[in-house]
Parts: C-alpha cells; sequence; structure tokens
C-alpha cells in the first residue's frame, strides 16, 4: 500500500490525479493554484517536458510552494509520447537533479527509455522520500492482454510503488482486454498500486471504472489534457466507480 503525504492509493477508492501541462513556466503558477484549490483533484502532476529543461527545478520549486497536495513529478519522452527526446544518460541526470532539489513525492520513471537505469532511479527516489512509479505507453496500439499484465506485475517485481500502463485502443474490445489485465495483474500482485488506463475515445469508459478492476488512480484535466481522452476533473468526480461501492 502506498501512502503520499497521508493520502492512501488503492484501488478501492480511486484517486484523482491532475496534470499540469505548460510549455511557458509562467503559466504554472494559474495551474497550480487551481489545482491546490480544487478539492476534485487528489493528487497533483507536474508534467516538465513540454518546458526547455533548464527550466525544470526552477518549475518544480514553483510549484512545490503553491501546492500541498502529494506531487508526481514527471518528464515524458518523445519516446514515450512525450514533448522531449532524451538520451537515458540525460533523462537519468534530470531525474537525479530533481530529486536532489526536493519536494518530490512520486517519480514517474520510464519502463522502457529509462533502460538500465532503471534501479538506480527507483532508489535515488526512496532515499530522496519519493515512491517510485514505473510507466509505459502505447500511443499506437494495445499489446496483447497477457503482455500487458506481464508488463505490470514486471513493474512490480523490480521495486515500483506503483506501476503505470497506458494504451491506445483500436475498439471497445482493446479497451476491456486493458481492464482485464489491470484485474490479472491486481490479482497476481495483491496491495501493489496500478494505474492503468485505454487512451482517447474507445478507451474512455476505463478513466472511470477502473478501480473495479485494480487501478488505484485516473487522470482528469483543469486545463490542457496531458494524453488523449483525459476527462474533465468535474466530470470524472461525479462519475467515478469506486470499487469500494462494489
Amino acid at each position: 500500500m502506498v501512502s503520499l503525504r497521508g493520502l492512501t492509493l488503492t484501488a478501492a477508492r480511486p484517486r484523482i490525479i491532475v496534470p499540469l501541462f505548460a510549455r511557458d513556466p509562467a503559466a504554472l503558477c494559474p495551474l497550480a493554484k487551481a489545482a491546490s484549490a480544487d478539492p476534485a483533484a487528489d493528487l497533483v502532476e507536474l508534467r516538465l517536458d513540454p518546458l526547455p529543461a533548464d527550466e525544470f527545478l526552477n518549475a518544480l520549486a514553483l510549484v512545490r510552494g503553491i501546492v500541498d497536495k502529494p506531487l508526481v513529478v514527471t518528464i515524458r519522452t518523445r519516446a514515450e509520447g512525450g514533448e522531449l527526446a532524451l538520451t537515458p544518460d540525460a533523462y537519468a541526470a534530470h531525474c537525479r537533479a530533481l530529486l536532489a532539489r526536493g519536494g518530490v513525492d512520486v517519480l514517474d520513471i520510464e519502463w522502457r527509455a529509462c533502460g538500465a537505469f532503471r534501479a538506480e532511479l527507483r532508489d535515488a527516489a526512496h532515499a530522496a522520500g519519493a515512491a517510485a512509479l514505473f510507466s509505459e505507453h502505447h500511443f499506437d496500439a494495445t499489446p496483447a492482454t497477457d503482455a500487458m499484465a506481464d508488463t505490470l506485475t514486471g513493474m512490480a517485481d523490480a521495486g515500483a510503488d506503483i506501476a503505470k500502463l497506458a494504451v491506445m485502443p483500436r475498439c471497445a474490445a482493446d479497451a476491456a482486454r486493458l481492464l482485464l489485465a489491470t484485474a490479472q495483474a491486481a490479482a497476481q500482485r495483491p496491495g501493489k498500486a496500478l494505474i492503468t488506463m485505454s487512451m482517447g475515445r474507445d478507451g474512455a469508459v476505463t478513466r472511470y471504472c477502473g478501480g473495479a478492476f485494480g487501478s488505484a488512480a485516473t487522470f482528469g484535466t483543469l486545463s490542457a489534457a496531458s494524453a488523449p481522452g483525459q476527462p474533465p476533473v468535474t466530470l470524472l468526480k461525479e462519475k467515478l466507480i469506486l470499487g469500494e461501492d462494489l
């Protein structure tokens, strides 16, 4: 079970994560204030990749000074659907610098893109008092069901505090398979925090009902979406299905 500033991640009560996504550092301030004030936002994600790399530490300091909710810090590389092309070495160096700066509650560590640095960044996150979130994204398709379940359990076995998987469906059945893979992984690794979603229109339902299948959090927007299919946080809060209610 993962606890972040007193907030527990559990599929019985899925949490709502609000991403801060801006290409201008000045635009982060009003976004951070809105996320901090909105009671529907349980966690906040700072997406750094839209910003210049030399602004990362200042952006973290700015947002941390406003937001007292659990803060997920993410550099989404282009290889994983993000804005920034980084070598594994450069990616790891930025992550280490952010952890050293302080204020990170959860560090997003890209499962594939960071390659040989997975274990090092996991340990660095823990040493800094942060949870390690391993993530993988497929923006072109939905992998085989067993492959998705294996990815999630593999992340768990590699020491992730949180295992995240996002996929793109080509039909409604793909979204259903993502939920099936989530349920399989949750059964195989009980107590491990999972975050899963199927993106786009066909996958939208998974953002509302994921808790019933083992996903402990979902993403909702206050302004710009950071991935296809993210609903407004108010709508998500209204329609979110809680596992504890089933």
